[in-house]
């Protein structure tokens, strides 16, 4: 099944299949990967790619996962449901907004109005469940607006940073 997913404002077109024990395969443009994924007694749930195994958490909300590593830190990911007319607006519309993927505390901004980004550039560094997380900019834009100051707390999919068109 084709399946369109906005990763931290990123979107990823996807191929997946279930094969056989609860594994499934997923092809992205021309890599092919396996993944599974079981719960731990603990609520944490152990996600295995290409049979390398990570402990995460997960968190839901509406269409979105926020799944939560030590390795990788925080990570939203959105399903974006291919067969509604609106699905490439949002995930247009995505990009120009950086959520918070889960509730914290602004540790550092790296950038104010105006300023020009790049791509892949931190603009912001936020403290969630004791783990530092630095977002980036998902495109080349211009810093619309920066909604929180260092120190300042935020809920679960705030909107921390606004870009627009350079």
């Amino acid at each position: 099944m084709r399946r369109r997913y906005v990763i931290n404002g990123k979107v990823h077109d996807l191929v997946v299949t279930r094969g056989a024990n609860g594994v499934f395969h997923v092809s992205h443009g021309e890599r092919k990967f396996e993944m599974q994924g079981k719960t731990l007694p603990d609520g944490r749930w152990r996600v295995t790619v290409d049979q390398r195994p990570q402990a995460v958490r997960i968190a839901a909300q509406g269409d979105s996962r926020f799944v939560h590593s030590a390795a990788t830190g925080a990570l939203e990911v959105e399903v974006i449901d291919l067969s509604a007319a609106s699905g490439g607006d949002r995930a247009g519309a995505a990009s120009d907004l950086l959520q918070a993927p889960m509730p914290g505390t602004v540790i550092a901004v790296h950038v104010a109005a105006g300023d020009a980004v790049h791509t892949g550039q931190p603009l912001i560094v936020i403290e969630s469940m004791k783990l530092e997380t630095t977002l980036t900019a998902p495109r080349d834009a211009r810093v619309k607006t920066v909604h929180f100051a260092v120190g300042n707390t935020f809920a679960l999919k705030s909107t921390l940073v606004t870009l627009q068109d350079p």
